[in-house]
């Protein structure tokens, strides 16, 4: 026994003298260039957004990348010439096609990058209401969209919802490999960290904006969603989501259809 006791305080010994302790630094990481990139079926000014990533404990003021050059070239042999309209945001007036391949290039502080989307096919938001869910017995109200899915087609969709101007949360993304040309109920629970009560009530105005998005987006969305708590995945182990921008960039460049309806919740 009492050699038994010695090996074990040995081993101890040894695997205490073994232990290395690993500091992570979250404040010093290098800024990354991060690009939010949207162009639309919708004649508007579509719009750029170029920021550095900041530190991982600071506030959510990201510095605006100034003096980049951004243009746009489409698979119709167009061209287009964002400019600066105001600290790191580029906007032109234009509408995107379905169908069309875009291919952005943002040349910003010494470095190239690029990305590519194609305009997906619109598939049409039929209509938005309210509907009542029953949760331990109480009853919460929550707003669904309606959409027919196309039969034999790839989709995938990104909503927006705002409450009272506020925007959820929430990243709400779906795709159809499931439902493929079925008549789909999209329910789109409502979150806002500002809020004690994220419940539906009377007189609260309601906006659903759906974008039909590539797959490329969709992954963006869905990895994102999965580290938000909010998503199919309950949150995992935060990460940045897979870009389709090149070179090191955070961020996303999205051509996309837009629709918006709006409700009063009765």
């Amino acid at each position: 026994m009492k050699k038994l006791i010695l090996y074990i305080s040995l081993f101890s010994m040894i695997f205490t003298s073994c232990k290395k302790i690993i500091e992570v630094d979250t404040n010093n990481a290098e800024p990354q260039l991060v690009i939010e990139a949207n162009i639309t079926d919708r004649l508007t000014l579509q719009q750029i957004k170029i920021s550095k990533s900041v530190s991982y404990d600071s506030k959510s003021i990201f510095p605006a990348v100034s003096g980049a050059a951004v243009t746009v070239t489409d698979s119709r042999g167009n061209n287009y010439v964002f400019t600066e309209s105001q600290p790191g945001i580029y906007t032109l007036n234009m509408r995107g096609v379905v169908g069309v391949t875009y291919n952005m290039k943002v040349v910003a502080e010494g470095k190239t990058y690029m990305a590519i989307s194609k305009m997906p096919t619109l598939v049409k938001l039929d209509s938005i209401g309210i509907i009542s869910n029953s949760f331990f017995g109480n009853e919460r109200k929550t707003i669904a969209a309606f959409l027919k899915d196309p039969v034999g087609v790839e989709n995938f969709y990104h909503f927006n919802l705002y409450v009272n101007d506020v925007i959820s949360d929430r990243i709400y993304v779906n795709n159809d490999r499931l439902t493929d040309g079925n008549s789909l109920r999209t329910q789109l629970f409502y979150s806002n960290d500002d809020d004690d009560d994220d419940d539906l009530v009377k007189g609260d105005k309601v906006v659903v904006e759906m974008e039909t998005i590539d797959s490329n987006i969709f992954d963006y969305w869905y990895a994102l969603s999965s580290q938000t708590g909010r998503g199919p995945n309950q949150g995992t182990t935060p990460a940045n989501p897979t870009s389709n921008i090149s070179n090191g960039a955070l961020g996303y460049f999205s051509a996309h259809t837009y629709q918006r309806l709006n409700i009063v919740v009765p």
